[in-house]
């Protein structure tokens, strides 16, 4: 892993590849192996960074003084980049990366060549009804290390009200493994989520879709069509339509993690939307 200083914390990352820049946004308890999937075939193709962003997966808690609300995950991926020196980048977030990834494009739209969204919050659906609660459980003394227990119960994280709806591929080791596993060991990490799920409002997305259908570069949405519950298309094709230069792609036999359910798709959908760059290359923006 490596490290990228920001204003005295630490965010992990890994790049693969070469090439235009594709930048991970994960979801909410997630980590970057998220991507694990879909890494090996992009980095044939782009340069992909990988961050390991503090949403409850992360292993090295925040230290200094963060501002959790989406609008200050925004500006924490605006600084990601600029200590990388990363000027344009292609954005690729799923789950509640996808709520990040549009706040930060609506306020940082320079710095996005491409947007890449697959089944995430958006308008009034930020967090999902199914874990709106959540938001207020999380104030609770105790309920933390009370989920971290249950979570550390590994056939819990296949019940609906964990991780249940959002992959049908996963299994429960690979989830403690892959996505909980330091939010189960560490107190520090387990306050870093309270922190960011207390600031979960819709208001946040809901002022973004307004200022997207500013947005004219080509965005792509890949929508797994098990979502029933969470994220159903509707959302989707409703976040489709405030773009104006946007494709739509439904992907069979995927929940919310369609790059675990459906790798193979989602790979190729991307590689089909970007096959018209230049020689591989985006052309240089200012910031």
């Amino acid at each position: 892993m490596k490290i990228a200083e920001i204003d005295g914390n630490q965010i992990e990352y890994e790049d693969f590849g070469k090439g235009n820049h594709m930048l991970f946004i994960h979801g909410a308890f997630a980590s970057g192996k998220t991507w694990r999937k879909v890494i090996p075939e992009l980095s044939k193709h782009f340069h992909c960074i990988v961050p390991e962003w503090p949403f409850g997966g992360h292993k090295i808690p925040i230290s200094s003084r963060l501002d959790f609300s989406p609008v200050g995950i925004a500006d924490l991926i605006s600084k990601f980049l600029r200590t990388l020196d990363l000027r344009n980048v292609i954005i690729v977030a799923n789950d509640t990366g996808g709520a990040y990834a549009q706040v930060f494009t609506a306020k940082y739209g320079e710095r996005v060549t491409h947007l890449i969204l697959s089944n995430c919050e958006g308008f009034e659906v930020f967090p999902p009804k199914k874990f709106k609660s959540l938001k207020s459980l999380v104030k609770i003394p105790g309920y933390l290390w009370v989920l971290s227990k249950v979570f550390s119960y590994k056939p819990s994280l296949k019940w609906d009200m964990t991780f249940g709806l959002l992959s049908h591929t996963l299994k429960k080791e690979e989830i403690f493994d892959l996505y909980v596993k330091y939010f189960v060991a560490s107190k520090r990490i387990r306050r870093d989520f309270k922190k960011l799920a207390i600031e979960w409002h819709p208001k946040y997305t809901a002022k973004a879709s307004k200022e997207l259908t500013e947005f004219d570069k080509p965005t792509l949405i890949l929508w797994g069509m098990d979502d029933l519950e969470l994220f159903p298309i509707e959302l989707g094709k409703r976040l489709h339509s405030i773009f104006s230069n946007s494709t739509f792609v439904e992907i069979s036999n995927s929940k919310t993690y369609v790059q675990e359910d459906n790798p193979q798709i989602f790979i190729a959908s991307i590689k089909e939307f970007v096959k018209d760059l230049p020689n591989g290359k985006i052309p240089y923006e200012k910031p």
